[in-house]
């Protein structure tokens, strides 16, 4: 601001031109530009004194007075009021503020002006009730608001207005009330975790802004945000600890933090330790003793703990076990050692209390178990000795052994008549445990007789006999029955001899002849024991003799129970038995639309099988019937490849059929074997694309014949292009070496060295014409007379180099 003064006079007639203060100060006049006050004056031009304000203030504002003397008399004097206009100004008025709930806030805005503003309040554009509720009150620092809740978020607009010089300002503050952390009620203040897994620990709380998370662990106060194995999610409050260690239950504090505030909530941690078992210690005792096998479990909470016998799926119950009173189990704590101390209590241990058994130890942790052993010791016993006969013959090395059961392990000894024979050379003693063999070398009849093997320990002795015999072939087959009689075959059963000879039947035998053979022609047949004993390959109509033999290691009885049959006539073929699996009477189909049928090939009659018929129909039950809907399906296959399936195509899916197969020989079809197929639901496509028609083998040869044929025609184009030579060139030259034929009759000879054989050239020929013998050329048959309906044939020789033709005549009489 600059205001000047100049005297109304000569200016030698001016002296002291100063500009004042309102109180009478001298403003200080100020030339050099380093020196200047803020408020200063300063010779202008033409005798003008300048009041210069560099920076105008409210409080530069007053009266000022420029003063001079006239003639040095006469003192001049001319006054200034000056008034500061100030624009609206937001001096503390933040854009953003927030209040905590349920406190007296005064949202600030602080304005500045000159002259003085009058300042109102709206909310959301809408003016504030400020003389109608009493919680709001207008004051020069800002908006006091009582008791403030989030109810009172929003925009609030402060409005300043100079009447004097009609300036308005609007400043638009963001009130967001801040409320501090409340913990949920759903928060667990108690938690378990096991002990070796990961555990976690959640804080949930509420609060605006929404809160941040701390934990500690107490009494410690140790921050726990980043300690090894415990990590805080501080925006979810999550307390991670990992591999969990039974140190670590106790209590730990959540805080939940804002700038509203923090709140804190203690969180219990119970730590499931795993039961962990000592060493058990194995018993071994007596029988009739009473044994208690122990078992030291620790965990927390304290485990329960119980026994099972390995040889058992159950374990045992708390106290005496139902159906054995004998056996209790018992948990008794030890607080002194912090364990469980299972108890299994045997009264009276007998042999089959022996074994290993595991003790289970539980809790909600989890489960641990371990095994002990329980040995009752016995005396000797010979229960499970295999044998107490044993048989020999002819000096056959025998092998006699004897099991005996003990504990501890018993020492055995054998002997014979009373003898010792432990040590005699000419028997081997081989001993394996409970175990021992007694090795009888080259017997004779001296070795029969009784063998006591003779088992001694501490507890007491036994002896087990075994008898030593000498075995023989059967005694006779005591029947032979004819089961299934057919025109060729015959099925048998037996009813063994009476006398085993001491060794099981290996096998039967048969013998048989014609009824006018004598039994030195007879054919033999043996058979192993229980297998389908069927003699085949005999005559129809024909009388055989049949005698039979059984067979044990030593050798074959005598032969015995002689029958007689005379052989049916031949007759059709027997019915052929159906292979397929059948369930609840129907043979199912894995596939949608063919069905494999598979038979055994029944006996023939005494005629050959020549082929079989099969028939398949659709078949609906009626009636518990199964009835054929038709039309039926044929097919003949010849039985010459002695083939025994056949693939039923183009079938429907999930359709029942009626199979039926026979068999035919010269004399007829035999009965039809039966079954009930069905097919699988599928696609109903009359035939699946893998089932395309293969071509059979006959097909294939002729078409490799006819591709070999078209190669060599290539081949002998090529040979007559390139180097005039081959089968083509071979007849082109003979077409221009030989004469029309279109008249020739068979007459004279000429030579033809140039095809390497004769040329017959005929002239006309009388009705018989005698043709005298030469001597045939190479590789030909003698010429022979030839009478009427004479044909000339050219065979061509192809060598891949040239090619030579030979004409014959072939006549209705020839032997060419």
């Amino acid at each position: 601001m600059l205001l000047t003064c100049r005297p109304d006079a000569p200016m030698g007639d001016i002296t002291d031109l100063q500009w004042r203060y309102s109180d009478g100060r001298v403003i200080p006049n100020v030339n050099s530009v380093n020196e200047r006050p803020p408020v200063y004056a300063e010779d202008m031009p033409g005798g003008t004194l300048a009041l210069i304000i560099s920076n105008l203030k409210a409080g530069d504002e007053g009266n000022y007075s420029c003063t001079a003397t006239f003639a040095k008399t006469e003192k001049l004097v001319e006054y200034v009021v000056i008034n500061t206009i100030m624009p609206i100004t937001w001096q503390d008025a933040p854009l953003e503020q927030h209040p905590i709930a349920h406190t007296d806030y005064r949202i600030k805005c602080q304005v500045i002006a000159r002259p003085s503003p009058i300042v109102d309040w709206l909310k959301e554009g809408e003016p504030l009730p400020l003389n109608q509720n009493p919680r709001y009150q207008a004051e020069a620092e800002g908006l006091l608001i009582r008791n403030i809740t989030s109810a009172d978020d929003g925009t609030y607009t402060c409005r300043a207005i100079v009447m004097d010089t009609g300036e308005l300002g609007e400043r638009a503050i963001s009130v967001v009330v801040h409320t501090p952390p409340t913990m949920s009620e759903d928060m667990k203040t108690a938690v378990e975790a096991v002990e070796g897994q990961t555990a976690n620990l959640e804080c949930q709380a509420t609060g605006k802004p929404l809160p941040q998370y701390q934990w500690v662990r107490l009494p410690t106060q140790e921050d726990l945000s980043s300690a090894g194995r415990f990590s805080v999610d501080a925006l979810k409050g999550i307390l991670t600890i990992t591999s969990v260690e039974r140190n670590d239950q106790g209590e730990y504090s959540c805080i939940a933090f804002n700038e509203a505030g923090r709140r804190e909530r203690k969180v219990t941690l119970e730590v499931v330790v795993l039961p962990r078992i000592e060493p058990i210690k194995n018993i071994s005792s007596p029988e009739d003793m009473d044994v208690q096998l122990k078992c030291i479990a620790r965990g927390r909470p304290m485990p329960l703990v119980t026994f099972r016998k390995l040889s058992n799926e159950k374990p045992y119950i708390i106290g005496s076990q139902p159906g054995e009173d004998r056996i209790t189990m018992d948990n008794q704590p030890d607080e002194e050692n912090d364990a469980m101390v299972g108890l299994l209590i045997i009264d009276k241990v007998i042999r089959s209390d022996d074994g290993l058994y595991e003790c289970i130890a539980t809790n909600k942790g989890g489960t641990a178990r371990a095994n002990g052993h329980i040995t009752v010791e016995f005396k000797p016993s010979f229960a499970n000795t295999p044998i107490s006969e044993a048989w020999t013959w002819n000096h056959h090395p025998i092998n006699i052994t004897c099991l005996a059961e003990s504990i501890p392990n018993a020492t055995i000894t054998w002997t014979q008549r009373g003898r010792n024979i432990t040590d005699d050379p000419r028997f081997v003693q081989i001993t394996k445990g409970a175990e021992s063999t007694l090795l009888l070398t080259n017997p004779d009849a001296s070795y029969y007789g009784d063998y006591k093997c003779t088992a001694i320990n501490k507890h007491g002795i036994a002896d087990h006999v075994i008898h030593v015999k000498e075995a023989s072939v059967p005694s006779m087959v005591l029947q032979a029955k004819m089961d299934v009689v057919t025109a060729t075959t015959i099925k048998f059963s037996f009813i063994g001899p009476k006398d085993l000879g001491g060794l099981p039947i290996k096998a039967y035998a048969v013998q048989y002849k014609e009824e006018r053979q004598s039994w030195d022609e007879a054919k033999n047949k043996t058979w192993v024991i229980d297998s389908a004993y069927i003699l085949e390959n005999l005559l129809p109509q024909t009388k055989y003799m049949f005698r039979f033999a059984a067979q044990n290691d030593v050798g074959f009885g005598p032969w015995s129970a002689e029958e007689s049959r005379l052989m049916p006539k031949r007759s059709t073929p027997e019915e052929p038995r159906i292979l397929n699996m059948v369930h609840d009477g129907i043979a199912v189909s894995p596939y949608a639309t063919h069905f494999e049928l598979r038979w055994q090939t029944p006996a023939d009659n005494g005629e050959r099988i020549d082929e079989y018929e099969i028939k398949y129909c659709v078949a609906k039950l009626v009636e518990n019937k199964w009835k054929e809907m038709q039309p039926c399906q044929e097919r003949k296959i010849r039985a010459d490849d002695h083939s025994t399936s056949y693939k039923l195509q183009a079938l429907l899916p999930d359709t029942h059929y009626k199979v039926e197969l026979r068999a035919h020989n010269s004399i007829g079809f035999s009965s039809p074997g039966q079954v009930i197929m069905k097919t699988v639901p599928g696609a109903g496509l009359p035939a699946e694309r893998a089932e395309d028609p293969v071509l059979s083998s006959a097909a294939i040869v002729i078409i490799v014949v006819a591709s070999l044929f078209v190669l060599l025609i290539i081949i002998d184009l090529l040979c007559f292009c390139f180097n005039k030579s081959g089968i083509i060139m071979a007849i082109c030259e003979k077409t221009r070496s030989k004469p029309d034929d279109t008249d020739i009759k068979l007459g004279s000879i000429k030579d033809a060295s140039h095809t390497g054989g004769a040329v017959f050239v005929a002239e006309k020929l009388p009705e018989k014409v005698p043709i005298e013998e030469k001597e045939p050329l190479r590789h030909e048959r003698p010429l022979v007379p030839i009478i009427r309906s004479v044909k000339r044939e050219t065979s061509v020789d192809f060598d891949m180099k040239k090619s030579i033709s030979r004409t014959s005549f072939v006549g209705k009489d020839s032997a060419v």
